[in-house]
This record gives C-alpha cells, structure tokens and sequence, in this order.
C-alpha cells in the first residue's frame, strides 16, 4: 500500500484531495478544496471555505510511480484573492500534445482550464455555481451548475461546451435549463449523455425553498430527451451516480432501501443488474464516482473507502481502503494496470493498493 500526502498548501483551511481525472500522460489530476473543514469550522455552513484566501490548485498525481508531482496553480498570485477551492475535473485529449487541456470548477468563483504542458490557463465564462463535468454529444462536454446564481437560489441547467473554442466562451455553447417539481427547486449534480439513445442523465438535489418546514429534500434523477423534454425518477431507488462509457454502455448506481446495485445498459437493452451490496450504510455512505478505464474495467468509490471493480467479463472485485482520518471521505479511484489509486479527502493524499 501507498499512501501519498502532499504539504498543506494553506496555513488557514484544510484541503484535501477531491474529484479527479486520468491524462493519457500517466498522470491522476485532480481538485484540491478545503470545502468539508471550512463547512465543519463554520458550523456546517457551506460558504464556509468563502471566509478564508486561498490558492486554487490542481493536484497532479503519477500513476506510473505512485508519487505526487507538484501542483498546477490555476489562480493569478498577482491577482485578486480567491476563496474557493477546486471542485471537479475533467481532461480533454485534441490531436496534439499541445492540445490538451485539463478543465477545472470552483463553484463559487470561476471555472476554467490549464495547459498541464505550459501552465496557461484560461476561464469558462459561463457565470458562477459549475459543479461536475461529463463528456457530451460530438466531441462537447457537460457542465452541471447547481443554481442559478441568483438571490433566490433559483434552478440549475446543464451547459454544453466545444472545449476547443475560443477559449470555451459562450459563444461556443448551449444549454438546457431545468423546471423544478412543485415546491422545490432543482440543482443538477451529475451528467452523463447517453450517445446510444440521444438522451442526457443527471443526478440531482431537489431543494425546498429557504425557510419552509416539514419538506424532505430529494435527489430525483433526471432524463432529458433528444426534444429537451425532462423526465423525473423520483426516487427510491436512488440514483447515487451515472457514467457513460466510450462504447456507449450507460452504467447508474442505485440505492434501494440498503441494496447497493450498479445498472447496466446499451442502448435500448433492458439493464444487467449487478449486486453490489445488501447491507449498504445509508446516512453514512454515498457512491462517490465512477470511472471506465481504457480496458473496461469500471471503478466504483464510495465514501467509506469500499471500492467495487466491475470486470469486462463480469467479475466484481472489491477492497476496503483504510481511513486513518475517520472523517475523511474517498472521492475517485482509477485503475492503471494492476494498481488501483484513490483519491482521499483527508488532507491532499492519493492511496495506491493492488487492484480488486
């Protein structure tokens, strides 16, 4: 077992390692915010992380050594101060090296992208509140934003973007804005486009208006149409997260009562629905993501640390990755070769066992 920890890159907040993204370089990108302390430190106050000056970072990690490389600054350190960390990943690959791009959110300040070869970076200018990214429909990618960025909170929408287009402005996107169910509003989490059937996935908070009592949240998923037309799951089960693969196949995490299941899809096929626990933890655990790699092999992470590898021949492989900090939560693990690496947002650290 390896377990990597680079140095607080701040005096004032904890950051740890969040979401990330496999280059074709070898190299596990990922964010790293301090969002969880800040909440803790401000009494579970999500703006928290707002209340402290930070650096906002992209974690590189080299699968190949198993060791961290210094991480790509995405802030101006003569620039105005920023506050939020980074959230979600997302690599892309153009026909040259020069073309790569690793793009970034912040969710409160801005989104954007760096060269991990030259070190430029540019910005989304989409507006505030981008969360999670997912591959699009012809060579696009997909932005979740989880509000609206107005006073009232408002409902979220899903952007599409050409990531080669004159620095992703807006002129080289479209989105689709999203209707909340009677009394709630709806912030969008995970997208995943389905290219076999034409049809977008995403997972969702619906949230009651501010001040209102007795109103459970929930966490419908959504099914967008070729036409636009919306479609709510409301759930149980619920959809813990989505990805769709290179080949098409759709592959969706569902939570029933405590029976954990991966569903998997292709195109109009009814989904394979594959066991993965019968005694899940609800309230405390959460499938965090899931990536396919090059081979296959699909990688589930939950919070707890369990990790499921789903094989192409069906084989389910697991591990139970340890949690030194209790309170730490594991965000995305990658297979590459015979070692799996998670992150683990428990200070900035990257953990590498065998693969399951």
């Amino acid at each position: 077992m390896v377990i990597e920890t680079a140095p607080a890159p701040s005096e004032e907040e904890r950051y740890c390692a969040w979401y990330g993204d496999p280059g074709p370089d070898g190299v596990l990108y990922f964010g790293q915010a301090a969002f969880w302390s800040s909440m803790a430190a401000a009494g579970g106050d999500p703006a928290g992380d707002l209340e402290h000056e930070g650096p906002q970072l992209v974690g590189r990690f080299d699968l190949e050594r198993e060791r961290l490389l210094p991480p790509l600054r995405v802030d101006d350190p003569a620039g105005p101060p920023k506050r939020s960390g980074v959230w979600d990943i997302h690599v892309t690959e153009g026909s040259r090296d020069d073309e790569r791009r690793v793009f970034f959110t912040t969710f409160y300040e801005t989104a954007g992208w760096v060269d991990p070869r030259t070190g430029e970076v540019g910005s989304l200018d989409f507006g505030g509140g981008l969360n999670e990214f997912a591959p699009g429909p012809e060579g696009t990618v997909l932005v979740t934003r989880y509000g609206s960025g107005s006073d009232d909170g408002g409902d979220g929408e899903i952007v599409a973007f050409d990531p080669g287009g004159a620095g992703a402005s807006p002129e080289f996107a479209w989105s689709w804005p999203l209707f909340d169910p009677a009394g709630y509003r709806v912030a969008p989490k995970t997208p995943a486009w389905d290219p076999l059937e034409e049809t977008l996935w995403l997972t969702t908070d619906l949230l009651p208006p501010e001040g209102s009592t007795g109103t459970k949240h929930r966490h419908d998923a959504i099914r967008i149409d070729s036409s636009g037309a919306p479609r709510l799951f409301p759930d149980p089960p619920e959809l813990h997260f989505v990805a769709a693969g290179p080949d098409g196949a759709l592959y969706r995490a569902y939570l029933e009562g405590r029976k954990l299941s991966l569903h998997v899809s292709v195109g109009e096929s009814l989904p394979r629905e594959i066991l993965l626990d019968e005694a899940f933890a609800t309230g405390v655990d959460f499938v965090q993501d899931i990536k396919i790699a090059a081979d296959g092999r699909v990688v589930l992470t939950r919070w707890s640390g369990r990790v499921d590898v789903l094989h192409p021949d069906g084989r389910i492989g697991s591990v139970q990755l340890p949690r030194p900090d209790p309170a730490g939560i594991y965000y995305t693990g990658v297979v590459y070769g015979d070692r799996l690496c998670v992150t683990y947002c428990a200070d900035v650290s990257v953990v590498c066992v065998d693969a399951p």
